[in-house]
C-alpha cells in the first residue's frame, strides 16, 4: 500500500485535472485497500479520479458514476446506485450480481 500512496502522491503533484488508476488496489490487504480508497476520496473534490478495477464491491464503494465495460465496448454507464441497484441492461445486472464475469 505504501508504494501505491507514493506512486499517487507523486502524480498529483503534478497538478492533473485527471488522475487514471489502474487496478490501485490490487494484490493489496484489506487495511491497505481501506487506506488508498480513504486517500482517493479525500482527493476526489480537487481532481477527477477514474478507477479501472474489476473489484465490484470497490467500485460501489469510492464511485459517483460507474462505467461496465465489455470486449473493448461500453455497455452502461450511470450514477453508481443507479447501475449496481437498477441497471438498465440484463448483461450489467447479470456482471453486477456475478451471474456472470
Amino acid at each position: 500500500g505504501q508504494q501505491q500512496r507514493l506512486c499517487i502522491a507523486r502524480a498529483i503533484a503534478a497538478e492533473p485535472e485527471v488522475l487514471l488508476m489502474d487496478e490501485p488496489c490490487s494484490a493489496l490487504d484489506p487495511l491497505a485497500t481501506l487506506k488508498i480508497e480513504d486517500f482517493v476520496r479525500d482527493i476526489a473534490d480537487r481532481i477527477t479520479v477514474v478507477i479501472v478495477t474489476h473489484n465490484m464491491q470497490q467500485a460501489a464503494r469510492v464511485s459517483h458514476y460507474t462505467a461496465f465495460m465489455y470486449l473493448g465496448r461500453l455497455v452502461e454507464y450511470g450514477p453508481t446506485i443507479d447501475l449496481f441497484t437498477k441497471p438498465t441492461l440484463s448483461q450489467t445486472e447479470d456482471y453486477v450480481t456475478g451471474r456472470f464475469g
